[in-house]
Protein backbone atom coordinates (compact mmCIF):
# COMPACT_ATOMS: atom_id res chain seq x y z
CA UNK A 1 0.00 0.00 0.00
CA UNK A 2 2.96 2.48 1.27
CA UNK A 3 4.45 1.81 -2.10
CA UNK A 4 1.86 2.64 -4.18
CA UNK A 5 0.80 5.66 -2.39
CA UNK A 6 4.26 6.58 -3.00
CA UNK A 7 4.21 5.73 -6.97
CA UNK A 8 1.10 7.94 -6.78
CA UNK A 9 2.99 10.88 -5.21
CA UNK A 10 6.13 10.63 -7.44
CA UNK A 11 3.65 10.52 -10.22
CA UNK A 12 1.69 13.76 -9.43
CA UNK A 13 5.11 15.89 -8.49
CA UNK A 14 6.11 14.57 -12.02
CA UNK A 15 3.23 16.57 -13.80
CA UNK A 16 3.33 19.68 -11.57
CA UNK A 17 3.80 21.69 -14.51
CA UNK A 18 0.42 20.53 -15.88
CA UNK A 19 -0.94 20.29 -11.99
CA UNK A 20 -3.55 17.75 -12.81
CA UNK A 21 -5.75 17.20 -11.48
CA UNK A 22 -6.07 20.90 -11.58
CA UNK A 23 -10.02 21.46 -11.48
CA UNK A 24 -13.02 19.47 -10.42
CA UNK A 25 -13.20 16.42 -12.25
CA UNK A 26 -16.29 14.50 -14.22
CA UNK A 27 -16.69 10.88 -13.79
CA UNK A 28 -20.25 10.05 -16.36
CA UNK A 29 -22.47 7.20 -15.94
CA UNK A 30 -24.37 5.63 -18.30
CA UNK A 31 -27.19 5.12 -16.08
CA UNK A 32 -30.01 7.24 -13.59
CA UNK A 33 -28.94 7.83 -10.53
CA UNK A 34 -29.61 4.86 -7.63
CA UNK A 35 -28.65 1.78 -9.73
CA UNK A 36 -25.54 -0.63 -9.35
CA UNK A 37 -23.10 1.12 -11.68
CA UNK A 38 -24.17 4.65 -10.52
CA UNK A 39 -23.42 3.37 -6.47
CA UNK A 40 -20.07 2.11 -7.74
CA UNK A 41 -19.22 5.73 -9.54
CA UNK A 42 -19.90 7.72 -6.05
CA UNK A 43 -17.97 5.24 -4.33
CA UNK A 44 -15.11 5.54 -6.54
CA UNK A 45 -15.54 8.83 -7.53
CA UNK A 46 -15.47 10.08 -3.54
CA UNK A 47 -12.09 8.28 -2.79
CA UNK A 48 -10.29 9.50 -5.76
CA UNK A 49 -11.61 13.35 -5.24
CA UNK A 50 -10.09 12.44 -1.55
CA UNK A 51 -6.59 11.54 -3.41
CA UNK A 52 -6.64 14.23 -5.58
CA UNK A 53 -8.11 17.20 -3.35
CA UNK A 54 -10.16 17.67 -6.18
CA UNK A 55 -14.31 17.30 -6.09
CA UNK A 56 -15.11 14.32 -8.98
CA UNK A 57 -18.50 15.06 -9.87
CA UNK A 58 -20.76 12.46 -11.03
CA UNK A 59 -22.99 12.97 -13.78
CA UNK A 60 -25.62 10.41 -15.17
CA UNK A 61 -26.25 10.49 -18.37
CA UNK A 62 -28.97 7.85 -18.77
CA UNK A 63 -30.50 6.32 -21.54
CA UNK A 64 -29.78 4.84 -25.14
CA UNK A 65 -27.67 1.96 -23.80
CA UNK A 66 -24.44 4.46 -22.74
CA UNK A 67 -24.23 6.35 -26.02
CA UNK A 68 -25.15 10.06 -24.63
CA UNK A 69 -23.04 9.11 -21.60
CA UNK A 70 -19.97 7.74 -23.58
CA UNK A 71 -20.64 10.73 -26.04
CA UNK A 72 -20.21 13.19 -23.16
CA UNK A 73 -16.93 11.73 -22.57
CA UNK A 74 -15.40 11.76 -25.96
CA UNK A 75 -16.28 15.08 -26.74
CA UNK A 76 -14.79 16.33 -23.94
CA UNK A 77 -11.00 17.73 -23.75
CA UNK A 78 -8.47 14.61 -23.89
CA UNK A 79 -7.04 15.92 -20.67
CA UNK A 80 -8.25 13.33 -18.11
CA UNK A 81 -10.33 15.58 -16.51
CA UNK A 82 -13.36 13.94 -18.06
CA UNK A 83 -13.75 10.47 -17.56
CA UNK A 84 -16.15 7.00 -17.63
CA UNK A 85 -17.60 4.46 -15.43
CA UNK A 86 -18.10 2.02 -17.73
CA UNK A 87 -19.57 -1.31 -18.07
CA UNK A 88 -20.42 -3.92 -20.86
CA UNK A 89 -23.17 -2.63 -22.38
CA UNK A 90 -21.42 -1.16 -25.51
CA UNK A 91 -19.43 -4.02 -26.29
CA UNK A 92 -23.06 -6.07 -26.24
CA UNK A 93 -24.32 -3.02 -28.69
CA UNK A 94 -21.68 -2.77 -30.96
CA UNK A 95 -22.47 -7.26 -31.57
CA UNK A 96 -25.77 -6.85 -32.00
CA UNK A 97 -25.00 -4.12 -35.25
CA UNK A 98 -26.44 -0.72 -33.37
CA UNK A 99 -25.08 1.91 -35.12
CA UNK A 100 -22.56 3.51 -32.77
CA UNK A 101 -20.17 7.18 -34.08
CA UNK A 102 -17.64 5.17 -32.31
CA UNK A 103 -15.71 2.05 -31.78
CA UNK A 104 -16.69 0.25 -28.63
CA UNK A 105 -13.05 -0.64 -27.54
CA UNK A 106 -10.81 1.49 -29.54
CA UNK A 107 -12.24 4.80 -28.48
CA UNK A 108 -10.97 4.54 -24.96
CA UNK A 109 -8.18 4.23 -23.04
CA UNK A 110 -8.70 1.73 -20.02
CA UNK A 111 -7.48 3.03 -16.55
CA UNK A 112 -8.77 0.25 -14.38
CA UNK A 113 -11.45 -2.73 -13.71
CA UNK A 114 -13.26 -1.33 -10.32
CA UNK A 115 -15.33 -4.74 -10.08
CA UNK A 116 -17.56 -7.77 -11.78
CA UNK A 117 -20.99 -9.61 -10.93
CA UNK A 118 -21.18 -12.58 -12.76
CA UNK A 119 -24.92 -13.21 -14.18
CA UNK A 120 -26.84 -15.85 -12.09
CA UNK A 121 -29.50 -17.83 -13.78
CA UNK A 122 -32.61 -18.02 -11.47
CA UNK A 123 -36.00 -19.39 -12.32
CA UNK A 124 -39.33 -19.45 -11.08
CA UNK A 125 -39.71 -21.88 -8.19
CA UNK A 126 -42.42 -23.64 -9.99
CA UNK A 127 -40.31 -24.77 -12.55
CA UNK A 128 -38.64 -28.61 -11.85
CA UNK A 129 -35.43 -27.91 -12.08
CA UNK A 130 -32.30 -27.44 -9.51
CA UNK A 131 -29.34 -26.93 -11.70
CA UNK A 132 -28.32 -27.03 -15.39
CA UNK A 133 -28.72 -30.53 -16.42
CA UNK A 134 -32.04 -30.52 -15.23
CA UNK A 135 -33.20 -27.26 -17.08
CA UNK A 136 -31.96 -28.99 -20.22
CA UNK A 137 -33.59 -32.13 -19.39
CA UNK A 138 -37.02 -30.36 -19.59
CA UNK A 139 -36.45 -27.60 -21.50
CA UNK A 140 -35.82 -30.54 -24.57
CA UNK A 141 -39.03 -32.45 -23.32
CA UNK A 142 -41.42 -29.77 -22.88
CA UNK A 143 -42.85 -29.22 -26.03
CA UNK A 144 -42.41 -25.48 -25.95
CA UNK A 145 -39.42 -23.07 -25.45
CA UNK A 146 -38.46 -22.27 -22.32
CA UNK A 147 -39.44 -18.59 -22.02
CA UNK A 148 -36.44 -15.98 -20.78
CA UNK A 149 -37.63 -12.61 -19.74
CA UNK A 150 -35.47 -10.15 -20.34
CA UNK A 151 -35.11 -6.09 -19.88
CA UNK A 152 -34.31 -5.39 -23.73
CA UNK A 153 -32.04 -7.78 -26.08
CA UNK A 154 -30.35 -10.16 -23.47
CA UNK A 155 -27.38 -12.17 -25.15
CA UNK A 156 -26.74 -13.99 -21.87
CA UNK A 157 -30.06 -15.89 -22.60
CA UNK A 158 -29.01 -16.80 -26.30
CA UNK A 159 -25.69 -17.71 -25.04
CA UNK A 160 -27.63 -20.17 -22.38
CA UNK A 161 -29.88 -21.27 -25.26
CA UNK A 162 -26.22 -22.06 -27.52
CA UNK A 163 -23.94 -23.87 -25.17
CA UNK A 164 -27.50 -25.91 -23.75
CA UNK A 165 -28.70 -26.89 -26.81
CA UNK A 166 -32.37 -25.89 -25.93
CA UNK A 167 -34.70 -23.70 -28.22
CA UNK A 168 -36.00 -20.39 -25.56
CA UNK A 169 -39.00 -17.56 -26.47
CA UNK A 170 -37.20 -14.39 -25.27
CA UNK A 171 -39.76 -11.97 -23.52
CA UNK A 172 -38.51 -8.27 -23.85
CA UNK A 173 -39.88 -6.24 -21.27
CA UNK A 174 -39.27 -2.32 -20.58
CA UNK A 175 -37.04 -2.68 -17.79
CA UNK A 176 -36.16 -5.17 -15.00
CA UNK A 177 -39.39 -4.42 -12.63
CA UNK A 178 -41.51 -5.70 -15.09
CA UNK A 179 -39.43 -8.95 -15.64
CA UNK A 180 -39.29 -9.96 -12.29
CA UNK A 181 -42.77 -9.23 -11.69
CA UNK A 182 -43.90 -11.91 -14.57
CA UNK A 183 -41.28 -14.15 -13.24
CA UNK A 184 -42.53 -14.21 -10.01
CA UNK A 185 -45.77 -14.76 -11.31
CA UNK A 186 -44.86 -17.66 -13.93
CA UNK A 187 -45.63 -15.49 -16.98
CA UNK A 188 -42.07 -15.96 -17.70
CA UNK A 189 -39.62 -19.44 -16.59
CA UNK A 190 -36.13 -18.08 -15.88
CA UNK A 191 -33.83 -14.60 -16.04
CA UNK A 192 -30.53 -13.90 -16.58
CA UNK A 193 -29.66 -11.36 -14.21
CA UNK A 194 -26.49 -10.25 -12.17
CA UNK A 195 -27.24 -11.00 -8.43
CA UNK A 196 -27.26 -7.58 -6.97
CA UNK A 197 -30.66 -7.22 -8.36
CA UNK A 198 -32.02 -10.09 -7.27
CA UNK A 199 -30.68 -11.18 -4.07
CA UNK A 200 -33.77 -10.37 -2.25
CA UNK A 201 -35.97 -12.46 -4.01
CA UNK A 202 -33.52 -15.87 -3.92
CA UNK A 203 -33.23 -15.07 -0.44
CA UNK A 204 -36.86 -14.94 0.43
CA UNK A 205 -37.87 -17.89 -1.92
CA UNK A 206 -39.22 -16.03 -4.28
CA UNK A 207 -37.00 -17.14 -7.34
CA UNK A 208 -34.64 -20.20 -7.67
CA UNK A 209 -30.76 -19.45 -8.57
CA UNK A 210 -29.73 -22.51 -10.25
CA UNK A 211 -26.01 -21.50 -12.05
CA UNK A 212 -23.49 -18.57 -11.99
CA UNK A 213 -21.77 -17.72 -14.92
CA UNK A 214 -18.39 -18.17 -14.15
CA UNK A 215 -15.25 -19.67 -13.42
CA UNK A 216 -15.20 -19.05 -9.69
CA UNK A 217 -18.22 -18.88 -7.27
CA UNK A 218 -19.55 -15.27 -6.16
CA UNK A 219 -18.37 -14.09 -2.66
CA UNK A 220 -22.03 -12.90 -2.32
CA UNK A 221 -23.69 -15.85 -2.74
CA UNK A 222 -20.92 -18.37 -2.38
CA UNK A 223 -23.29 -22.20 -2.09
CA UNK A 224 -24.25 -20.86 -5.77
CA UNK A 225 -22.69 -23.89 -8.71
CA UNK A 226 -20.69 -22.14 -11.64
CA UNK A 227 -21.83 -22.84 -14.84
CA UNK A 228 -18.44 -24.24 -15.55
CA UNK A 229 -19.02 -26.98 -12.14
CA UNK A 230 -21.90 -27.61 -13.73
CA UNK A 231 -19.85 -28.80 -17.57
CA UNK A 232 -21.08 -25.82 -19.34
CA UNK A 233 -17.36 -23.79 -19.35
CA UNK A 234 -18.38 -21.60 -22.41
CA UNK A 235 -21.25 -20.32 -20.36
CA UNK A 236 -19.36 -17.06 -19.16
CA UNK A 237 -21.02 -13.73 -18.46
CA UNK A 238 -20.45 -11.01 -15.80
CA UNK A 239 -21.47 -7.14 -15.51
CA UNK A 240 -18.19 -5.37 -15.00
CA UNK A 241 -17.46 -1.91 -13.95
CA UNK A 242 -14.23 0.31 -14.67
CA UNK A 243 -13.10 3.34 -15.23
CA UNK A 244 -11.71 4.58 -18.66
CA UNK A 245 -10.89 7.63 -20.46
CA UNK A 246 -11.14 9.07 -23.86
CA UNK A 247 -8.46 7.38 -26.44
CA UNK A 248 -5.21 9.69 -26.40
CA UNK A 249 -5.26 11.16 -23.09
CA UNK A 250 -1.82 11.47 -21.58
CA UNK A 251 0.01 8.47 -20.71
CA UNK A 252 1.33 10.64 -17.51
CA UNK A 253 -2.14 11.73 -16.52
CA UNK A 254 -3.97 8.02 -17.43
CA UNK A 255 -0.82 6.68 -15.10
CA UNK A 256 -1.88 9.25 -12.29
CA UNK A 257 -5.75 8.23 -12.54
CA UNK A 258 -4.88 4.14 -13.07
CA UNK A 259 -2.85 4.44 -9.91
CA UNK A 260 -5.38 6.29 -7.86
CA UNK A 261 -7.73 3.55 -8.65
CA UNK A 262 -5.44 0.57 -7.66
CA UNK A 263 -5.20 2.48 -4.46
CA UNK A 264 -9.41 3.59 -4.17
CA UNK A 265 -9.26 -0.88 -4.24
CA UNK A 266 -6.79 -1.15 -1.66
CA UNK A 267 -9.42 0.72 0.72
CA UNK A 268 -10.90 -1.25 3.35
CA UNK A 269 -14.00 0.90 3.36
CA UNK A 270 -13.99 1.08 -0.46
CA UNK A 271 -14.40 -2.29 -0.96
CA UNK A 272 -16.32 -3.18 2.43
CA UNK A 273 -19.56 -0.83 0.47
CA UNK A 274 -18.66 -2.17 -2.87
CA UNK A 275 -19.19 -5.61 -1.02
CA UNK A 276 -22.58 -4.42 0.37
CA UNK A 277 -24.05 -3.55 -2.78
CA UNK A 278 -23.54 -7.17 -4.00
CA UNK A 279 -20.30 -6.94 -6.08
CA UNK A 280 -17.13 -8.86 -6.10
CA UNK A 281 -14.43 -5.82 -5.90
CA UNK A 282 -11.38 -6.79 -7.86
CA UNK A 283 -8.56 -7.42 -5.91
CA UNK A 284 -6.08 -5.79 -7.99
CA UNK A 285 -6.15 -3.75 -11.12
CA UNK A 286 -3.79 -2.24 -14.11
CA UNK A 287 -4.80 -0.89 -17.93
CA UNK A 288 -3.41 -3.58 -19.30
CA UNK A 289 -5.39 -6.48 -18.04
CA UNK A 290 -8.69 -4.18 -18.01
CA UNK A 291 -8.16 -3.56 -21.77
CA UNK A 292 -7.53 -7.40 -22.04
CA UNK A 293 -10.86 -8.32 -20.23
CA UNK A 294 -12.91 -5.37 -22.08
CA UNK A 295 -11.50 -7.52 -25.59
CA UNK A 296 -12.21 -10.63 -24.56
CA UNK A 297 -16.12 -9.89 -23.51
CA UNK A 298 -16.30 -7.99 -26.72
CA UNK A 299 -14.97 -11.00 -28.41
CA UNK A 300 -17.80 -13.43 -26.61
CA UNK A 301 -20.93 -11.38 -27.26
CA UNK A 302 -20.04 -11.56 -30.93
CA UNK A 303 -19.23 -15.39 -30.97
CA UNK A 304 -23.04 -15.01 -29.50
CA UNK A 305 -24.60 -13.24 -31.92
CA UNK A 306 -22.84 -14.57 -35.17
CA UNK A 307 -23.49 -18.01 -33.96
CA UNK A 308 -27.45 -17.07 -33.53
CA UNK A 309 -27.75 -14.99 -36.52
CA UNK A 310 -28.65 -11.91 -34.23
CA UNK A 311 -27.61 -9.04 -35.74
CA UNK A 312 -30.27 -6.55 -36.31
Amino acid sequence: MLRALLLLLILISSTAAQAFPERPMRMVVGFAPGGTTDIVARVVAENMGKMFNQQIVVENRGGAGGVPAALAVLQAPVDGHTIMLQSGGLNQAEALGTPLPFDAVDAWAPIGLIATSAISLVVNPALPVTNLRELQNHARHSGAPLRFGSPGVSLVSFMYAQELGIEIEEVRYRGTGAVLHDLLAGRVQAYAIALPGILAQIRSGGLRAIAIASEKRSSVMPELPTTVEQGFPNILSASWFGVVARAGTPADRLAILSTAVDQTLRDAEVRRRLADAGLDVAEETNPTSFDAMIREDRARWRLVVERGNLKQ
